[in-house]
């Protein structure tokens, strides 16, 4: 599945910063907010967050490319 995500100007500075595309910085943010929930941790608002956006493109039939 291939979903298509917005990110700010911020997200996309971090991705450069650490010399890395914005796909691969996404991917590890979404990566560290699931090793926080299998950990157990009581908050998690930019994962779940993040779930949620990609839940509701998902639910609507968005397709996108990488």
């Amino acid at each position: 599945m291939q979903i298509t995500v917005t990110v700010s100007d911020a997200i996309a500075r971090d991705a450069s910063t650490r010399g890395i595309s914005i796909v691969e910085f996404v991917e590890s943010l979404i990566d560290k907010g699931m090793a926080v929930a299998a950990a157990g941790a009581p908050e998690r608002p930019v994962f779940d967050s993040a779930m949620d956006r990609i839940r509701a493109l998902h639910s609507k039939g968005a397709t996108a490319t990488r």
